[in-house]
């Protein structure tokens, strides 16, 4: 499976998590109202793929915190606007986004957010394959998310055990990709991102019956929770697992699924979406030649 393509997913989700929702500071003045509307906004534009929209009102969102000295707030709008420029693959911006966090002029962000903003910069290495600097920052965030107790353990967990893999580090993914599976609970996004990290983990090891297993489970919750882009990540590693067992017909019927998941999707479709489809057809292609 195209661990890359992953990960370009797993950012999608940052945003949400990171930002928009009511800040843990009690919200006292019209101007943190605002802001936290613009976040709302922003979500939402995001999850359209109008970048540039959600670019202008995280940006506005940002503003707003920082003339009221929302410390939280700024820091969750810096993640936000991060995560956009890392869609729009603007890696250099991103990285100076990541910078007033982690090198604040007299300010003291909370390590929980600082946690998501180390993710963030591990997701920044791998597009740039840098997987020793992805390593140190999954390790960065680890270390910040046990300190402060966040909830996105699951998460960097999930992300450790990926940047293992890509470093062909077999057994120390599926020891990541367990603990992620702990961490995220039944039934949850991240729960179901270990499951395919599972996956992969046997497919690099051409362990194509457990492979498909550990994929249909994940496909099963990804569909509970309705991401069309993970049930289409789902598919075509059940498609992969089933052409290691030589099962040709039955990976054709995966991937015709997987790219009408994609087509169908509502929503928009950001370049994540548009390289799983690619890769989707690059691999049906494969075996319409080989026939």
């Amino acid at each position: 499976m195209n661990s890359k393509a992953v990960l370009i997913i797993a950012a999608s989700f940052l945003i949400l998590a990171c930002g928009g929702g009511p800040s843990t500071t009690p919200v006292a003045s019209p101007t943190m109202k605002r802001s936290n509307n613009h976040n709302v906004n922003a979500q939402a534009a995001y999850e359209r793929g109008d970048m540039a929209l959600a670019m202008k009102l995280s940006t506005e969102a940002l503003r707003l915190s920082r003339s009221v000295e929302d410390t939280e707030g700024t820091a969750k709008n810096l993640l936000n606007i991060a995560a956009i420029y890392r869609v729009r693959q603007d890696r250099a911006a991103a990285h100076e986004s990541l910078g007033e966090l982690f090198d604040p002029a007299g300010v003291r962000y909370p390590d929980r957010l600082l946690a998501r903003g180390g993710m963030i910069k591990a997701l920044l290495y791998i597009d740039e394959g840098d997987l020793l600097k992805a390593s140190e920052w999954a390790d960065k965030a680890v270390l910040l998310c046990k300190g402060s107790r966040c909830e996105a353990m699951a998460g960097i967990y999930n992300l450790k055990g990926r940047v293992l893999l890509l470093r062909d580090n077999v057994p120390g993914a599926q020891e990541y990709a367990q603990r992620g599976h702990r961490a995220g609970g039944v039934k949850s996004a991240e729960s179901a991102n270990s499951l395919r990290l599972l996956g992969d983990s046997s497919l690099a090891l051409k362990d194509y019956e457990r492979a498909e297993s550990l994929y249909q489970d994940a496909l099963e919750m990804d569909k509970s929770l309705g991401l069309s882009s993970k049930i289409a990540l789902d598919l075509k590693g059940m498609a992969e697992a089933s052409i290691g067992q030589g099962r040709v017909e039955k990976a054709r019927q995966y991937l015709l699924r997987a790219i009408d998941v994609s087509k169908s999707a509502s929503v928009h479709p950001h370049y994540r979406t548009r390289d799983i489809e690619a890769d989707v057809r690059i691999l049906l292609e494969t075996l319409q030649s080989v026939e």
